[in-house]
């Protein structure tokens, strides 16, 4: 006779369990991974395109970023050369920010030449009106010297309506 208890195993299911993995043969996952994988083998060349966009996609956020380094300068108002500078030079002279003024220097040495006051800055350019009387420059106390902050062509206006008119080229210490 069979006892009761013989037949049951306890916590055992009695369904065969499927051996889906053998020689060559790796048994497929299931649940969302195994339905991924499913789909990534039945669309390869649709995966091929997201895998590699996925990997294409940062770096050329990251060049994007890098051109956008002018625009963030812009709003800002930061020069491209990153700053202003306290000084520039040109052959014949030394434009140099002393406190509030601003004074030109013979490149030669000796006292200061002529005097200016700062009206106006942008990241481009600084702003200065003459303070020095001149006597070959009649309207003298209209003239505005404008200093490109990362060096070049430095201009001058007289009278008004201004009309502006080149200097010379100036660099700063760093150029």
């Amino acid at each position: 006779m069979k006892s009761p208890h013989s037949a049951k195993r306890s916590g055992l299911s009695r369904s065969p369990i499927p051996v889906l993995a053998g020689p060559g043969r790796v048994a497929n996952p299931t649940g969302k991974l195994g339905s991924l994988l499913n789909w990534i083998k039945s669309n390869t060349i649709i995966a091929t395109v997201l895998a590699t966009a996925g990997l294409v996609t940062p770096v050329v956020g990251f060049v994007q970023a890098s051109n956008d380094v002018p625009f963030a300068l812009r709003t800002f108002a930061i020069p491209d050369c990153y700053k202003y500078a306290d000084t520039y030079y040109d052959k014949w002279s030394e434009f140099r920010r002393e406190g509030t003024m601003w004074r030109e220097y013979p490149r030669a040495g000796g006292p200061y030449s002529y005097e200016f006051n700062e009206v106006h800055r942008t990241r481009d350019a600084i702003q200065l009106v003459n303070l020095t009387p001149r006597p070959e420059i009649p309207e003298w106390k209209t003239m505005v010297v404008s200093l490109p902050v990362c060096g070049g062509k430095a201009r001058y206006a007289v009278g008004i309506p201004e009309r502006w008119d080149d200097l010379f080229d100036v660099w700063t210490a760093s150029n």
